[in-house]
């Protein structure tokens, strides 16, 4: 049951084998890849111009004619440790909340062990059936049109009589 079909060999991911892609879609895939970490560095050139002129650095205008966006930027850096503290504080939070739970006669409900009819539950199944499909040793599948699994016994399907 968990080995799959005869004969089906997966072939390895491109992103694994990237020689395996065709040349064509290799070279295309550098070129928009070099286009893009170009686009990502023009795109902070006004940034920086805006940043150089703001320590005195004498920039030419038309590299970036205002400085909105290095005053909105600045007022972004300023409320970075307020930002931070809250993150810490509210992941300290949940930390105590976890340790304090427990003395607080809260049940831990992720790390109950998965019983029969835990589990059973869970499928939508009887815990009698599921039990019955633990112990057999050979357990037969019914596939939906899209290879979804639709049922699942341990007796055998009935098979239609072949015309000798």
């Amino acid at each position: 049951m968990d080995q799959s079909r005869p004969g089906h060999h997966p072939l390895p991911l491109i992103i694994e084998r990237p020689d395996l892609a065709h040349p064509v879609r290799r070279a295309i895939s550098y070129l928009l890849t070099a286009g893009g970490w170009l686009l990502w560095l023009v795109m902070w050139v006004p940034f920086l111009a805006a940043l150089g002129r703001h320590l005195g650095y004498q920039v030419p205008e038309i590299a970036f004619p205002s400085q909105i966006s290095l005053q909105s930027f600045l007022i972004l850096v300023k409320m970075l440790p307020f930002v931070i503290g809250a993150a810490i504080g509210l992941m300290l939070l949940s930390f105590l909340w976890d340790k304090l739970k427990t003395h607080a006669g809260f049940p831990d409900r992720r790390w109950r062990p998965v019983g029969l009819d835990r589990l059973a539950h869970s499928m939508a199944l009887e815990p009698q059936q599921l039990a019955a499909w633990q112990s057999a040793q050979v357990l037969y599948v019914h596939h939906g049109d899209h290879g979804n699994v639709i049922d699942a016994s341990t007796t055998p399907p009935d098979q239609p009589s072949r015309p000798d």
